[in-house]
């Protein structure tokens, strides 16, 4: 199972889009026009075969998720998508355990299943597999992997070794329970932790204590890519986000570079 996209969710989408491709010095590469049956709107950056997303509620649409989640919490993490063989095994024993989709899709080997948030902690999860693309990279594995969340890769897109950042590498969860929020995250994904790090195919969440928040996404940590984290934070600074000697502020996310 790996981490194949992360989404933010943000008040206002083109400034925050604007923003972002100013700092991965990249297009968005697909706008998913599906997203407004949830009341959203939508952009897609690739990094290194991943993908990061920024969702927005539309305009006269004041019930979203999305838009309830902007009000507790204000622009920040959202939502992450795991993908993996075939989604199918786990999302039926996630719903036996008690586990509540809140979103399901199963056509033609596109299968995908949104949960609660409250069932995993900090942002709803979603478990993803695609049906064969017969390319080269039909491994779900592979970097340039087929994505049918951005229709990707298609040759009007850069390929996964060629984006300014890479891959994600690592989450950090933070919450005031993070030793048994580590334990049921490996019981529900079945796969390996240690000294609360849950590991994935390429990349690992941290859950760190912190107490008087509830449980929520603090960082994110991308891979090099072609630029080197020295240019990447300098586009951040100059685009007016806080920035440290290795990371920057963006979406009240930590954004940590050059794993």
């Amino acid at each position: 199972m790996r981490i194949r996209q992360i989404v933010l969710a943000a008040d206002q989408l083109a400034p925050t889009l604007d923003t972002l491709g100013q700092v991965l010095n990249g297009p968005v590469v697909f706008r998913d026009p599906g997203v407004a049956e949830f009341g959203l709107e939508n952009g897609l950056f690739v990094s290194g075969g991943d993908f990061i997303e920024v969702v927005s509620p539309l305009k006269g649409q004041n019930d979203t998720a999305a838009g309830r989640h902007i009000a507790r919490r204000g622009d920040s993490f959202y939502m992450m998508i795991f993908q993996c063989a075939d989604a199918r095994p786990t999302i039926d024993r996630l719903a036996e355990k008690g586990l509540r989709p809140v979103w399901a899709y199963d056509k033609d080997a596109l299968v995908a299943t949104h949960f609660h948030p409250h069932d995993f902690g900090p942002a709803i999860v979603s478990i993803d597999s695609m049906p064969p693309s017969g390319g080269d990279d039909d491994d779900w594995r592979a970097p340039n992997a087929h994505w049918f969340w951005a229709r990707w890769p298609d040759a009007a897109q850069p390929k996964a070794e060629e984006t300014p950042s890479g891959s994600v590498a690592a989450l950090e969860l933070r919450a005031p329970n993070a030793d048994q929020l580590a334990q049921n995250w490996a019981e529900n994904l079945q796969l390996a932790f240690k000294g609360n790090r849950l590991q994935f195919d390429g990349a690992h969440i941290d859950f760190v204590q912190e107490t008087g928040y509830d449980p929520y996404i603090a960082a994110v940590t991308l891979r090099a890519g072609t630029d080197t984290p020295a240019a990447i934070l300098a586009r951040a600074k100059a685009a007016g986000l806080e920035t440290t000697t290795t990371s920057f502020n963006f979406c009240n996310v930590e954004w940590r570079l050059g794993v």
